[in-house]
């Protein structure tokens, strides 16, 4: 029996509300779980999860509820975005970023481990994100005030004029920024208040700047 042709966007729609409403403050629990696992090590656990819930607030509050770049629809809102807006980017990024970690040794990272991490934790959440966005998109949960869409383009359209660079960026300064907390708590075990001080501004501002930058090129376009 063929199935009707309205069932693949049912089934999207039911996928990004669960992505959206179900998965974020579980799958953070889960992921500070697992992190401190691997790591062994409270400071770098807390500081790879609350990078992205901080990032999360601040920067897409910012651009929601001050420039009037987006517009999120739906349940949940606080203003123009989700309240539990963090733990969305902290649920999508932490794992693809522990993905990207496993297997590394706890000792200084060599070159290639290196730029193993930065570039496959770019190239995960640039895709993951990019399939996030057309779909938010599609089902009418997220407005974008771009050129794309300004045209009435489509989805894939809207969310391709920026997405691909921009959340590779996101993931690319999320893992320098990991990488930098793996050497100083990890490796040199340095968790006093100054180092996780100086660590985090280090962190935030790599993928608050980066990334922001990239979306201003976009955006010019």
């Amino acid at each position: 029996m063929d199935l009707p042709a309205t069932a693949p966007l049912n089934m999207s729609r039911l996928v990004i509300r669960l992505w959206i409403y179900a998965l974020p403050l579980p799958l953070t629990v889960l992921m500070y779980l697992l992190w401190l696992t691997w790591s062994a090590d409270r400071a770098f656990t807390l500081y790879v999860l609350l990078l992205p819930i901080a990032y999360g607030y601040v920067v897409p509050g910012i651009a929601t509820n001050l420039l009037h770049k987006w517009r999120f629809n739906g349940p949940w809102l606080v203003g123009r975005y989700y309240a539990h807006h963090g733990f969305l980017y902290a649920a999508n990024m932490s794992p693809l970023l522990l993905l990207c970690f496993l297997g590394t040794p706890h000792t200084p990272p060599s070159p290639a481990t290196l730029a193993r991490i930065l570039l496959c934790t770019a190239t995960l959440n640039a895709f993951v994100y990019w399939i996030h966005d057309i779909l938010l998109v599609r089902h009418g949960m997220v407005e974008i005030d771009n050129r794309p869409s300004r045209e009435g383009r489509s989805p894939e359209e809207i969310v391709t004029h920026y997405a691909p660079l921009c959340f590779f960026l996101i993931g690319l300064s999320y893992a320098a920024a990991a990488l930098l907390g793996f050497e100083v708590f990890v490796i040199r075990h340095q968790t006093d208040a100054p180092s996780i001080a100086w660590v985090s501004l280090v962190g935030f501002g790599l993928m608050f700047i980066v990334p922001s930058l990239a979306y201003r090129a976009c955006e010019r376009r």
